[in-house]
């Protein structure tokens, strides 16, 4: 078992709501969502912080292909031509290096979408507007970074939970088929 392989059609779908809803919307639903169809839980650092998200109890294959589907969904990055022209965007109400060519923006640009294609397409866009609402100067990608790594950082537990499942699962289905062909 995977973590989804989404198609065109899928991967549509879920770019229109990535790109209509908030970061933090998107994550409250897939949580509502996975504790209706999963059993986890949260630990947690000293802080109260959430420090990484694990299964717990007997989940079927089902909710848990159900469960990956989900997260899948929300992961899925913009395109890099989208993120090319809201990173431009950006850059069109900032103070630039007085010597840097439009050649060397679109250097720029190209690298930073290139440093921010893990990031789901909510909280792409959701990075690329703080930076332009927050930033006087062209920011470098650590800025970018900064600006989505809180609502990224959950996302990603959740995606490795699954992640985790999977591998878990398989290392179980290999154990059991060694102990068949002794």
């Amino acid at each position: 078992m995977e973590l989804i392989q989404l198609d065109d059609s899928l991967r549509t779908k879920a770019l229109e709501r990535l790109t209509t809803q908030t970061p933090k919307d998107i994550t409250n639903k897939i949580l509502t969502t996975l504790n209706s169809i999963i059993s986890y839980e949260e630990k947690l650092n000293k802080d109260y912080s959430i420090h990484s998200y694990h299964l717990v109890g007997d989940n079927s294959d089902d909710k848990i292909e159900e469960a990956n589907r989900i997260i899948s969904l929300a992961m899925v990055p913009l395109p890099l031509d989208q993120m090319h022209q809201a990173l431009h965007k950006c850059t069109l109400v900032m103070v630039k290096p007085s010597q840097e060519t439009p050649a060397d923006v679109a250097l720029r640009i190209r690298a930073i979408a290139d440093g921010l294609s893990d990031f789901p397409a909510d909280i792409f866009l959701h990075a690329v507007d703080h930076i332009a609402k927050t930033k006087t100067w062209f920011p470098s990608l650590a800025e970018y970074r900064m600006a989505g790594e809180y609502h990224f950082k959950k996302r990603k537990m959740l995606y490795e939970m699954m992640q985790n499942s999977i591998k878990r699962t398989n290392l179980i289905d290999f154990s059991f088929a060694k102990v068949q062909y002794k």
